[in-house]
């Protein structure tokens, strides 16, 4: 398992003497859940950023140190105008904040994380929300908005990372990428490849993918409370050449919209939607709604084990006629130099 930096406590500006100031925050480094530390040391570097540069203002380094739950992060004094200069600080383990998404010797162990802007008109505290950045390609970034709460919904989990190294490999004929979603992807021809993400979140699958293949229609889908967070997610991405990023508010248990089921799609996105065993039956319902409209819909599924009872979703898809059209997984580091394995799964309707 992979492990994110996070805010407790908002970078905040404090006022110092003649003109200097410095910058603070409290972090700490968990898993997805939030439900473990990282029990590891780790050497970090912190860095105040200039907003609209991205030039280095200040840095620092920083140890996380096995045992710990939280980490006071201070830098300064720095001279900096507070009524002018909008910052950020970068958090991570090298000192440029962009984490690469390969196989388990590339991807990093700790995610870094970028607070939001303060300083400035900004205001001397950020806002609760950390940013992710990754590197598609040599010249395109992957930079996801989650929030710094409890809110399990608005933030990002390690199969959706897994389910971006998928893409990625897949639509650049890579090792471990997946040949069924290769033909789909190449299928489509002229025509726009469309797709539905299920459970959202964040967006960063269905975004990864508008912004690596070219004339893809990705309509996102979840509760309304992740309406602000993905909203501004999308705002941030910088889709591929003709494609094109939606949101629509889905929930399972309710007759599905038009504004959903009323096009055909060729893919369904789904990633980490397993862990609740109470929301198979509904989860699986929407699938077959999908696949009424669109039989010949792919649907891709990236889950990672958290307990037995994800065993359902397989039954309860075979049930539903859905049969597994190829598999394969995905390893993330984990601490002292282990791995972690995600699933994905392609199924289509028998």
């Amino acid at each position: 398992m992979v492990y994110y930096i996070r805010f407790l406590k908002p970078p905040k500006v404090q006022d110092g003497k003649n003109g200097l100031v410095s910058v603070s925050t409290l972090i700490s480094i968990t898993t997805d859940l939030g439900d473990a530390f990282l029990a590891e040391d780790v050497s970090l570097h912190a860095q105040l950023l200039a907003l609209d540069t991205n030039t280095v203002i200040q840095g620092k380094a920083v140890s996380w140190q096995a045992g710990k739950r939280e980490l006071l992060v201070s830098i300064g004094p720095v001279r900096l105008s507070l009524t002018k200069q909008s910052i950020i600080l970068a958090i991570g383990e090298k000192t440029v904040c962009v984490d690469e998404l390969g196989d388990c010797t590339t991807t990093p162990l700790v995610i870094s994380g970028c607070s939001a802007a303060f300083g400035g008109p900004q205001g001397t505290t950020a806002a609760k929300l950390v940013e992710r950045r990754f590197a598609l390609r040599s010249d395109s970034q992957l930079r996801i908005w989650e929030e710094t709460g409890n809110n399990i919904a608005r933030h990002i989990w390690d199969a959706a990372l897994a389910a971006v190294i998928c893409l990625r490999n897949t639509i650049n004929n890579e090792a471990a990428g997946m040949q069924q979603l290769q033909n789909r992807i190449k299928n489509g021809g002229k025509k726009a490849v469309r797709a539905v993400e299920l459970g959202a979140g964040c967006g960063i699958f269905g975004i990864a993918l508008a912004q690596m293949l070219p004339r893809c229609a990705v309509t996102l889908t979840d509760l309304p409370e992740v309406d602000e967070i993905v909203s501004r997610n999308i705002q941030a991405a910088r889709l591929a050449p003709g494609s094109a990023l939606d949101f629509q508010v889905l929930d399972w248990d309710e007759k599905p919209s038009d504004d959903v089921f009323g096009e055909a799609v060729d893919l369904v996105l789904v990633s980490d939607c397993t862990y609740n065993a109470d929301s198979l039956p509904a989860l699986v319902r929407v699938l077959g709604y999908l696949t009424n409209v669109s039989p010949h819909a792919l649907v891709l599924v990236s889950l990672k084990r958290r307990h037995e009872s994800e065993a359902v979703f397989f039954e309860l898809m075979q049930e539903a006629s859905f049969a597994i059209l190829e598999q394969t997984g995905v390893s993330l580091p984990a601490p002292y130099s282990e791995t972690d394995s995600i699933e994905m799964y392609a199924f289509g309707r028998t």
